[in-house]
């Protein structure tokens, strides 16, 4: 009878170690799932964050596309301005002797 009992024991013991572990593992898939539903909705709040960073930049080299456009045409004018009054200069100079 010590043997049965024992054997009964150890039956029940399997039983109920599989049956908590397969509550067990049920629990953590949930927090898994959990924890996968929140890495997606992160990762598509990146994606945006991606998104919107890459339109900023495209509207800023736009932009310093523009004010280096702005720049070659303000460049080329002091060119000309300074090339004037050089003439302007050598005129005068040559007036006053």
């Amino acid at each position: 009878m010590n043997r049965g009992m024992t054997i009964g024991i150890a039956v029940v013991a399997l039983v109920l170690g599989a049956l908590l572990g397969y509550l067990g593992s049920g629990l953590l898939s949930g927090s898994r799932q959990g924890d996968l539903k929140d890495a997606l909705e992160k990762s598509a709040r990146l994606e945006r964050q991606v998104n919107d960073l890459r339109t900023e930049n495209e509207r800023i080299a736009a932009e310093l596309k523009g004010e280096q456009a702005r720049a070659q045409t303000l460049a080329a004018d002091l060119q000309r301005e300074k090339e004037t009054n050089t003439r302007l200069q050598m005129l005068v100079s040559q007036g006053k002797k």
